[in-house]
């Protein structure tokens, strides 16, 4: 046979031996199909808890962590449906395995720590929030949300210092300038509270919200007569009457409670 023929023919021979795969073993087989069968579940809880169903789809989410207890985003799915349906013990656990899991996923930090701020838990939450801010620390909102959990733990100076950081990453944010004069104003320092919140009021973008809280830092100053004034291009007659009311009681209140409820237990830290 002629070499060339020979080398042809070998040439061949190893194309369709590179071409040749091994018949796939059970274990890729019984893999293949358990992925195909978490993305379902999934698609399927996801589909099922935007029809409001939210039963129904944290059922789904837990059966697809159970296939994929390894994966974060069963858990994730886990968690928020959890939260959702008021089981934030479910929630913070499911949290909690995500973190683990995904690490580096700085919206599932932010996501845990507001959970851990609504359960009343600010410190172990404004860890996941300088976690968050570490891995990415162009998104204001976990400056916000430090600021909110440093606040209800009385460290107001520390508060601010977050506010005032994340106002550098996103100056327009009046959610952060809010909560800053709030700081301002727990802190004792209402005068500079109060012209912080002028500020906010003035902005083309400020809402009712904003003239509430404004009114709600002028009561924190003692000034019923102005905290009433303001209160007014907001609220009827008789709401004026009970927000003063309210603005009495808080100044009743111990400090650690005020900013508890000034804060809402956490709540500032989820305005966008």
């Amino acid at each position: 046979m002629p070499a060339r023929r020979l080398l042809s023919l070998l040439g061949g021979a190893a194309i369709l031996a590179a071409c040749a795969t091994d018949p796939p073993t059970a274990e890729d087989v019984a893999a293949e199909t358990e992925t195909r069968q978490v993305a379902q579940l999934m698609r399927v809880g996801r589909s099922t808890r935007e029809g409001g169903d939210l039963a129904s789809a944290l059922t789904l989410f837990r059966r697809a962590h159970a296939l994929a207890p390894d994966q974060p985003a069963p858990l994730v799915a886990v968690a928020r449906t959890a939260a959702a349906m008021g089981s934030r013990v479910e929630a913070a656990e499911a949290y909690g395995m995500a973190v683990a899991r995904a690490p580096d996923d700085a919206e599932v930090r932010l996501a845990y720590g507001k959970l851990l701020l609504a359960m009343g838990r600010p410190q172990p939450a404004a860890g996941q929030f300088r976690a968050a801010i570490e891995l990415a620390p162009e998104d204001y909102r976990s400056y916000n949300a430090l600021g909110v959990a440093r606040d209800l733990t009385g460290d107001h100076e520390g508060a601010q210092q977050s506010y005032i950081d994340g106002l550098e990453v996103a100056p327009d944010a009046l959610a952060m300038r809010n909560n800053l004069a709030l700081s301002l104003a727990l802190a004792g320092e209402h005068e500079e509270a109060a012209r912080v919140l002028g500020e906010v009021v003035a902005d083309p973008a400020a809402t009712v919200f904003h003239r509430k809280t404004l009114s709600l830092v002028y009561g924190l100053a003692g000034d019923m007569d102005k905290a009433a004034e303001v209160a007014r291009t907001a609220l009827g007659e008789a709401d004026v009457r009970a927000a003063v009311d309210y603005y009495r009681s808080l100044r009743a209140l111990s400090a650690t409670d005020r900013a508890a409820a000034v804060f809402g237990g956490g709540a500032a830290a989820a305005a966008p």
